[in-house]
């Protein structure tokens, strides 16, 4: 037997068939628009932490060569004064500079701030391998803070007693080789060198822990270079 529809039936199944194709449309459209935004959020707050993260590389990248030229300036002068050698008014300037010369650096925490608080940022990130080595690389950022603040502290210090025994002592220092020598036969000068060298050894093995990590992160989240350039140019 052949079965044949009437118009009620067609009509019926058509109009069911359309609210399916429609119901399936809509949750359909709306799923894949909710995960493209949870993919974008996750795009998002992974290249922060890392433009973030990179950014501090940078600034400390900076105070390393900084510290780095100072100390080898200084084991220049010391060797040079151990040897009786003589050693031009420019050196001994930038000898005096180096060791006294603050360098104040402006950390951001934003992205740390929302990356450790926000948990709304935690969720949408789906690699917990890459949460957890943001987070230790936060931490060893709050580290490498750390050291730099206690050497500003110190070379802080220097600068109030070399203020009291050099510039403003009973008998102030004439020339910049007698300022020098005082330096160099100062129990506080010689204890903040001797620091500043190790602070400076320290942050040299932070700095490649560092970029290992950072890299490891890229690597997590296949994100590039330039990628990370365009988002900090839109930041």
């Amino acid at each position: 037997m052949k079965w044949k529809l009437t118009d009620f039936w067609v009509q019926l199944l058509s109009c069911t068939l359309g609210t399916v194709i429609g119901i399936i449309l809509t949750f359909g459209t709306s799923a894949w628009i909710e995960h493209r935004e949870q993919q974008e959020t996750e795009r998002t707050a992974a290249l922060m932490v890392i433009h973030n993260l990179e950014a501090f590389c940078d600034d400390l990248e900076d105070e390393i060569e900084h510290l780095q030229a100072v100390d080898s300036l200084i084991a220049s002068v010391q060797t040079k004064n151990e040897k009786h050698q003589t050693i031009s008014e420019d050196s001994l300037l930038q000898f005096v500079s180096g060791i006294l010369d603050r360098n104040f650096t402006v950390i951001d925490q934003t992205a740390e701030n929302i990356f450790s608080s926000n948990i709304e940022t935690w969720k949408s990130i789906n690699s917990s391998e890459f949460i957890e080595l943001a987070g230790k690389c936060f931490s060893a950022k709050r580290l490498m803070v750390r050291l730099l603040e206690e050497l500003d502290t110190e070379r802080h210090r220097l600068y109030n007693t070399y203020m009291q025994t050099v510039v403003y002592a009973d008998k102030p220092s004439e020339t910049i080789q007698e300022t020098v020598a005082r330096m160099l036969c100062s129990p506080a000068f010689c204890a903040f060198i001797k620091q500043q060298h190790d602070y400076l050894a320290g942050m040299e093995a932070g700095l490649t822990t560092f970029h290992e990590k950072i890299d490891n992160c890229k690597r997590l989240m296949e994100v590039n270079d330039d990628e990370l350039k365009q988002f900090g140019y839109n930041e």
